[in-house]
């Protein structure tokens, strides 16, 4: 009889000792904290798990249970494991002396001596027995993580899980269902059919955040009853919705206000272009104690308080160098046509709770020039 989806899931990762559960670069408030949870509760089965993505995570979300145990990259495997055989001589010591360019490894015996014929040599070539992905569309859209690792991502067992249309089912296994409102939501689902009991406060604080941001606290069109329902059970569970409120929707650090302040007083509004932007430079970084992990949230505040435009974009010169843009482009835009024709390096991502895509680019070129590019591709949106 053939295993369901979620039967397959549990046997891959009851095999398995270490796990990875990689996220997108594009970090989202859905897939960090349904990493998060995964993470707390395959821990609660001992094992080995590791959490990782190449992106930066958003200030807000730094309250949840294990934010800081979210790695950029993850460890090299061809590790060198010596295996010694004990069924007949047992291990009694281990010990080891270094010398200038040599290491000495002893190895004592209980009864016996030990001999050649009783040691073996490997290699491990892989530091992960099962990958899990989350909210991740292609392995593309894990970035650098997906770029220096990419022979892990293609010979290890990999669960790929998420709600968007587009995936690309390139998992071992494949959780996709896009009527659900978020991964949270599906992973809530799937951890109470693993082991319902292992459910905790803080596994069910994540999932919720996943749950409320993704839908906007429910306010967003694709939210379900069973979105409602799931949220209700998460809090029985103890949940903790207030700190989840507080944290993602009332909680704003100074420097993101400061340069939010600075990107409202340079607020443009083209004539005959439905385009609202801004545009910061590397000072005003400087002068609000800002660095571009606020850029999302500028972002934000602006679709918040600007409405009626098909594209709202903040482009900046960065502390470091370089300039970025992020553009909120309406879903009746082509947004990879957007993207493509601005130039430069980026990628499309889904906004977690409006009609839009986000388009986010890097631009080997100044502010003046950046802006110009970016009125060009916005005539794409004056088309629709």
């Amino acid at each position: 009889m053939e295993l369901s989806t979620e039967q397959q899931i549990f046997d891959i990762l009851g095999k398995a000792k270490k796990v990875l559960i990689a996220l997108p670069e594009s970090l989202t408030p859905d897939s960090v904290a349904s990493g998060l949870a995964l993470a707390l509760f395959l821990r609660k089965l001992e094992k080995d798990v590791e959490v990782a993505s190449s992106g930066p995570l958003p200030e807000g979300l730094k309250f949840l249970p294990g934010a800081d145990t979210i790695k950029v990259d993850i460890g090299e495997g061809n590790s060198l494991v010596v295996t010694v055989d004990t069924s007949v001589k047992k291990l009694d010591e281990i010990s080891y002396q270094t010398t200038d360019d040599k290491v000495h490894i002893y190895l004592k015996a209980k009864t016996g001596h030990l001999t050649a014929d009783d040691v073996s040599f490997s290699e491990e070539n892989f530091p992960v027995d099962a990958i899990v992905t989350l909210e991740c569309r292609s392995l593309g859209e894990l970035g650098g993580l997906f770029e220096r690792h990419s022979e892990l991502f293609y010979n290890a067992p990999k669960v790929n899980i998420d709600n968007r249309a587009g995936n690309e089912y390139f998992g071992a296994v494949n959780l996709v269902d896009i009527t659900a409102s978020s991964v949270a939501e599906i992973l809530s689902s799937l951890l109470e059919k693993y082991e319902a009991a292992l459910l905790d406060e803080d596994i069910a604080t994540c999932l919720l955040t996943g749950i409320i941001t993704k839908t906007n606290s429910f306010q967003h069109a694709q939210t379900t009853p069973r979105a409602f329902l799931k949220a209700s059970e998460l809090v029985s569970l103890g949940g903790r919705q207030q700190e989840v409120i507080k944290n993602v929707y009332k909680s704003k650090s100074l420097p993101l206000l400061r340069l939010w302040g600075r990107a409202l007083a340079r607020l443009r509004l083209p004539e005959n272009l439905p385009i609202a932007y801004s545009m910061l430079n590397a000072n005003d970084f400087l002068k609000a104690e800002a660095s571009e992990t606020d850029l999302p949230g500028v972002l934000k505040e602006m679709l918040s308080n600007v409405s009626g435009y098909k594209v709202v974009a903040v482009l900046s010169e960065l502390p470091a160098g370089g300039t970025r843009l992020l553009a909120a482009v309406h879903l009746d835009i082509d947004a990879e046509g957007f993207r493509q024709k601005l130039g430069g390096e980026g990628r499309v991502t889904e906004y977690q709770a409006a009609p839009f895509k986000i388009v986010d680019v890097r631009l080997g070129q100044d502010l003046a020039r950046a802006e110009d590019g970016l009125l060009e591709a916005a005539k794409l949106a004056s088309s629709k």
